[in-house]
């Protein structure tokens, strides 16, 4: 073999190693996290499970011991019994109706009536910021990126910056707000770590859609050739969703290309 050649093969190596290095470091390390992240969440269910029989296992075998307890009569004091207050702090009035929960973050909350929405501190005196729209109001969902939604009955989407209100993007949507449960959601980035960013999942009628929650584009459309009734939430284990449809339930998988 040549000196030529060697150095030949010595720069092939070398090219693939950088090679081999680079695709570690952009798709190797993100699924070695997201590994880590689903046998985390299999061995919190597992030991929740194991738990949970055992509690069940415990309370079977001492039932009798237990109800021969309860039913003595006796109130021995040994220490003293503890004393706990619920003391109302703050409160705040509106003229309006709230029709939702609140939802909070760690700074602030957030609130809807008919056709408004208030973002208050914490302490529910100082009125960070309001918005009023024309159309009614049926729910909120809190983004990432220091995001919130607002989804209107005429099925408008529109995302708002947290701390001031200003209006990012708007879309028009094919989701249902009559139904009951959430019709839109969203996934985030820390739960699907092969994602580069969280999207928002809406469904309609007959259709299944994803969207970029920075920009309000459409990402991906899954069409069913029957009604959509239900949709789960977002299987991190598994990377799908579960529907229900003409009175059968299918697993839609995330496929995600590099």
């Amino acid at each position: 073999m040549t000196r030529k050649t060697k150095k030949r093969i010595i720069a092939l190596i070398m090219a693939l190693i950088i090679l081999m290095t680079v695709a570690y470091v952009f798709y190797g390390k993100n699924w070695l996290a997201e590994q880590q992240y689903i046998q985390k969440q299999r061995n919190s269910d597992f030991l929740k499970n194991e738990l949970m029989q055992k509690m069940l296992d415990i309370e079977k075998q001492s039932h009798e011991v237990l109800n021969e307890i309860l039913n003595l009569s006796y109130d021995i004091e040994i220490f003293q019994k503890q004393i706990i207050d619920l003391e109302k702090t703050a409160v705040n009035s509106f003229d309006a109706a709230l029709i939702q929960k609140p939802y909070f973050d760690y700074k602030n909350l957030y609130l809807i009536s008919s056709n408004k929405l208030y973002v208050l501190n914490k302490d529910l005196v100082q009125m960070k910021w309001e918005k009023q729209y024309s159309e009614g109001l049926v729910d909120i969902e809190l983004l990432d990126a220091n995001r919130i939604m607002v989804l209107t009955k005429q099925n408008k989407a529109i995302c708002l910056a947290r701390d001031t209100g200003k209006e990012i993007w708007t879309k028009q949507l094919k989701t249902q707000s009559e139904r009951e449960g959430n019709s839109i959601f969203q996934i985030s980035l820390n739960k699907y770590k092969q994602l580069d960013r969280s999207i928002i999942l809406t469904f309609s009628e007959n259709e299944i859609e994803l969207i970029d929650n920075i920009t309000g584009n459409s990402l991906a459309i899954y069409n069913s050739e029957f009604r959509i009734d239900h949709l789960s939430n977002f299987d991190v284990l598994e990377k799908c969703v579960y529907l229900i449809e003409n009175n059968r339930i299918s697993k839609i998988e995330f496929k995600v290309k590099s």
